[in-house]
């Protein structure tokens, strides 16, 4: 091998360096792209008798720079702040929704109720209790406000779903069809296409922001790609489509198919957005809505029921309050303002001849409605006994007794309604017993002109505080402030977490471009070196044509 020789290999090696280092630099915005190292060794040497004389130098591979471990935690971390940020966006707007001041419950319970104690101070205003119907009319309107708007955001949702399996889709296929190009690029030898190599990994690192997914390489230099439980996204040159299917029990709610039969595989997909629209989906929006729609369902129904138990101005039983069976569909239901039912069916009466302090109060109506008037078949009478301490109840068929202590008893509650279960037209009613009767005095239930009265506008009332929902525990102001406090804390989970996962990916990406990016420092301080490598090589080929033409002229 001549000096000649020797020096064109250096150059053509060093030519080569240079063409790398170039094509670093000139990539360094490129994203996905892997810095490249032109790796250099000797030539085979020239065996001279009795010793070799090398015969320069050759480029034997040029090497991606790139690192798999941090590749793998790179889409990891790329999967799990995806689905954290797409969480997070979603709680945001359903937190900012229950908490508005205009939609919120809260204030929409406070003004109905507030207008319920109005009609009780008044029961027989009309404009009262047109009020009453307005605070009505807007509580039911925010309840299929907020409804609207989460169904907003499940909609949102669902077309999110459509169009990041559309983006799984084509990411797969772009994989496949990598996988396909670098097994012709390669052609049977073990020179690995750089450029080819990055742009596959780019696509997979793309595709982990839409989904969790493993890789596993095979002896061919293809990848891979799987999903869920070892769902196969991409195997070869193939790649396998996820679709969308209805969800089983609610059609309305898109689910995530997989493969030609679209098996449902929604609960096996984690991580990415497609991971964050399923949990923000089932955890905060479809869970407020469930819960909304108990606290539309739980009001509607208790008013109903005690509306039903009034009287109106028109001397009739009420009606429902409201229609409806969810957030959704809540309406209210009365439009007249004398057919709302304030009064109670029945009355109590004092005889003249009592000459004690006892009273007797109807506290509730206990009849399941619908009901008929006259609510009580006939008058019935409590007269005291002091010997004994006993009321005796009668209607004039049947007769009761039970027992009433003046001096400890005060305020005690008698359930009428158990008391004369036996009787042949038992009295469905509790009331309230107080104050020191004397012997023989009478009291008497009977039937109710309504006018005037508003105790079954108070027992409205008492639904305000009455602990009646979440399993006898929680009003419904308590209900509502449960719903928003709990999307507010999955809001601030969602918070940490993602600034949490958006830190370990910037520290894994920071690792990852110590090793793969492009510095340019690094690169221009090559480009000298190789720059000085080539001009050394030129001077080989300078010295060697100079003894080439000692010699011929020496002859």
């Amino acid at each position: 091998m001549s000096m000649l020789n020797i020096g064109a290999t250096a150059l053509a090696a060093t030519q080569s360096a240079l063409s790398t280092t170039s094509h670093n630099i000139s990539n360094i915005n490129t994203d996905g792209y892997n810095r490249q190292r032109a790796e250099f060794g000797t030539s085979e040497a020239d065996f001279n008798g009795s010793h070799y004389i090398g015969s320069g130098v050759q480029i034997s591979t040029v090497k991606r720079l790139f690192d798999d471990f941090l590749s793998t935690q790179v889409r990891t971390f790329t999967s799990q702040e995806s689905q954290s940020d797409t969480v997070l966006n979603y709680a945001r707007q359903v937190d900012d929704l229950l908490g508005s001041d205009s939609l919120s419950l809260s204030s929409g319970l406070e003004g109905f109720f507030n207008a319920v104690h109005e009609v009780a101070n008044d029961p027989t205003s009309i404009s009262t209790r047109q009020v009453l119907l307005t605070q009505a009319e807007i509580l039911a309107t925010r309840f299929n406000t907020l409804s609207q708007q989460l169904d907003g955001f499940k909609e949102q949702v669902d077309n999110n779903l459509q169009t990041n399996v559309t983006d799984v889709n084509n990411l797969s296929q772009g994989i496949a069809d990598l996988n396909q190009a670098i097994l012709e690029s390669s052609g049977g030898n073990s020179v690995p296409p750089n450029d080819l190599l990055d742009k596959r990994d780019k696509l997979i690192t793309d595709l982990s922001s839409l989904v969790s997914v493993t890789t596993v390489p095979d002896s061919n230099g293809n990848i891979g790609v799987f999903i869920g439980n070892g769902q196969a996204l991409v195997l070869g040159s193939t790649s396998i489509k996820l679709g969308i299917v209805p969800n089983p029990l609610d059609p309305s709610v898109n689910d995530i198919g997989y493969g030609p039969t679209n098996i449902n595989v929604t609960s096996q997909i984690a991580g990415g957005s497609l991971g964050g629209l399923l949990a923000v989906r089932s955890d905060i929006i479809l869970s407020s809505q469930a819960e909304l729609d108990t606290l539309a369902s739980g009001l509607s129904t208790l008013m109903n029921e005690q509306h039903r138990k009034g009287i109106s101005l028109t001397g009739a039983f009420g009606a429902d309050l409201f229609v409806g069976g969810d957030a959704g569909s809540i309406r209210l239901a009365v439009t007249d303002p004398r057919d709302l039912a304030v009064a109670f069916p029945v009355a109590t009466s004092t005889s003249a001849l009592n000459t004690g302090t006892g009273q007797i109060e109807v506290s509730t109506i206990d009849s399941t409605p619908p009901l008929t008037l006259p609510y009580l078949a006939a008058n019935v009478t409590l007269t005291f006994d002091n010997t004994t301490n006993q009321y005796t109840v009668a209607d004039g068929t049947d007769t009761a007794t039970f027992a009433y202590d003046p001096s400890s008893q005060s305020g005690l509650q008698v359930d009428v309604a158990a008391l004369t279960a036996a009787w042949t037209t038992p009295v469905e009613l509790t009331i309230k017993v107080s104050g020191v009767p004397a012997s023989a005095d009478v009291f008497t239930l009977g039937n109710s002109s309504a006018v005037g009265d508003n105790r079954n506008a108070l027992a409205l009332a008492a639904l305000q505080t009455s602990k009646v929902l979440g399993g006898s525990t929680l009003t419904f102001g308590d209900a509502y402030g449960v719903l928003v406090a709990n999307v507010a804390t999955r809001t601030n989970q969602a918070d940490i977490g993602q600034r949490t996962q958006q830190g370990l990916l910037d520290q894994t990406v920071l690792r990852y471009e110590s090793v793969s990016g492009v510095n340019l420092d690094e690169e221009a301080a090559n480009l000298i070196k190789f720059q000085q490598s080539y001009q050394a090589a030129a001077q080989i080929i300078t010295v060697s044509n100079t003894i080439f033409n000692a010699l011929i002229n020496a002859v």
